[in-house]
């Protein structure tokens, strides 16, 4: 099954409002976060250093932003995730590779990933191929796990927000729905137009002082 892609901008915010009552900025700010975080790692640090201070910032974020929402924090078997029970929503940060944003490939993550994930993967795939008019009148559709997938290499920052359905040797493989929040040229278009706010800002301090 070839995964469904929504990049076009009003398709993005169409589906970020539908799957998650969310916007598009919001998941961009989490990937700022992010990236802000690996940033401030150098290179005495430890090798995981930039990759765990990145997933755990964009973590953070997501908490923090979306709890004021309705949602809440989860923990299933060491997926850390944010939860919401009326949107039978669960949503995780992964560090992903090349593939992120990229019709032509999958995002893949870029550590290895255990039995749990394996299981919540499995459930997903389950509710792809059972849908809610499928199921028995008692039975309770499970809850999807989505990823936000966050590539950043040296300035490089792409971004989606992804179901998969599909791992194998510890990587996830396949995709039912990938929503692309940031591709191309996107990242240079965010990082200009914050300059553009922090100089205004900056600015208007100054007057206020004379």
């Amino acid at each position: 099954m070839t995964a469904v892609i929504h990049s076009e901008p009003r398709a993005v915010a169409r589906r970020l409002n539908q799957l998650f009552n969310s916007t598009r900025d919001q998941w961009i700010d989490v990937v700022t976060a992010a990236v802000a975080a690996r940033a401030r790692c150098t290179d005495d640090g430890p090798k995981s250093a930039p990759g765990y201070y990145a997933w755990a910032a964009a973590t953070t974020r997501t908490r923090q932003m979306f709890r004021r929402e309705g949602w809440e924090k989860g923990d299933e078997d060491g997926i850390e995730t944010i939860v919401n029970h009326g949107l039978k929503k669960k949503i995780a940060v992964m560090n992903t590779d090349f593939g992120t944003s990229d019709r032509d490939r999958t995002a893949m993550n870029r550590t290895l990933k255990g039995k749990a994930t394996t299981r919540v993967i499995d459930l997903n795939n389950q509710g792809e191929l059972f849908k809610k008019h499928e199921m028995g009148p008692y039975e309770e559709p499970p809850y999807s796990l989505w990823y936000l997938c966050i590539y950043d290499d040296k300035g490089k920052v792409r971004a989606e927000i992804s179901m998969p359905i599909e791992f194998s040797g510890g990587y996830v493989v396949k995709f039912s729905e990938r929503i692309f929040i940031l591709r191309g040229d996107d990242w240079e278009k965010v990082t200009l137009e914050q300059q553009t706010e922090t100089a205004v800002q900056d600015y208007e301090i100054n007057v206020r002082r004379k």
